[in-house]
C-alpha cells in the first residue's frame, strides 16, 4: 500500500492546535472553488509515494503534539491514510485532526471514510465555500470525534507560516488574509518559486 503525498511539514504552528506534523496529500477530484491548494488535486503532479506505516511511524517519532492530514482529499486514500495514522497513535500520544472535502453525511455513509474519521479527534468536513470561513469552522464542519480538541483551539488565525524544505522550495501554510493572499498571487505572478499550502 502507497500513501500519494504532495508535501510533508514535520513541524508547524499554523496547521492546527500546537506544534504538528502535517501532510497533505495528493489527489482531490472535488475542487472546491478557492481552494486553498488546487496544486494538490492532480494525481500525476509529481508528489512521492510513502508506505504510510513507516510515515506514521516517523512522524510519531517528532516532537510534536500531533498530526493533521490535509490535502488533496485524504478520504480518497482511506486506507493508506488509515495506516498512517493507526501508525501515528502506536508511536506518540498527541492529537489528530483531519480536513476532508466530503461532508458530514457523505463520512457517516461510507464505511471507508467513517473508519479513517473515527481514528481523528477532530474532522473539520466539507467544501470550502469561500468568504465563510467563520462559519465552516464552528458550524456543520467541525466533528469532534473526541473532547481532546475543543472548538476553541480550531478556529482559524490569519496566520502564514513560510519555510524552505530540503530541496531549496518556499513553502507557506496557513490561513492568510485577503491581503496576504493578495501578496502570494502577486509573487507567483513575478515568478517567484512559491508553494502555498493552506
Amino acid at each position: 500500500m502507497r500513501l500519494y503525498v504532495h508535501t510533508i511539514a514535520r513541524q508547524s504552528l499554523a496547521n492546527g492546535p500546537g506544534t504538528r506534523a502535517v501532510v497533505w496529500v495528493q489527489g482531490c477530484s472535488i475542487g472546491c472553488p478557492g481552494c486553498f491548494n488546487p496544486q494538490t488535486h492532480s494525481s500525476d503532479f509529481g508528489g512521492s509515494e510513502w508506505d504510510p506505516d513507516k510515515l506514521g511511524a516517523e512522524l510519531g517519532g517528532v516532537a510534536v503534539d500531533g498530526l493533521t492530514v490535509s490535502g488533496g482529499e485524504p478520504l480518497q486514500q482511506p486506507e493508506a491514510v488509515l495506516s498512517l495514522i493507526r501508525a501515528f497513535r502506536r508511536n506518540h500520544g498527541g492529537t489528530v485532526l483531519l480536513f476532508t472535502g466530503y461532508p458530514a453525511p457523505y463520512i457517516l455513509n461510507n464505511e471507508a471514510a467513517r473508519s479513517v474519521a473515527l481514528q481523528a479527534d477532530a474532522v473539520l468536513a466539507g467544501p470550502y465555500v469561500p468568504g465563510k470561513e467563520s462559519e465552516i469552522w464552528h458550524n456543520k464542519r467541525l466533528l469532534l470525534i473526541t473532547n481532546r480538541i475543543s472548538p476553541d483551539e480550531l478556529v482559524p488565525e490569519k496566520r502564514l507560516e513560510i519555510g524552505i524544505d530540503r530541496a531549496g522550495m518556499i513553502r507557506m501554510t496557513g490561513y492568510p488574509g485577503a491581503e496576504e493572499r493578495s501578496a502570494i498571487s502577486s509573487f507567483m505572478e513575478k515568478g517567484i518559486g512559491i508553494h502555498d499550502q493552506g
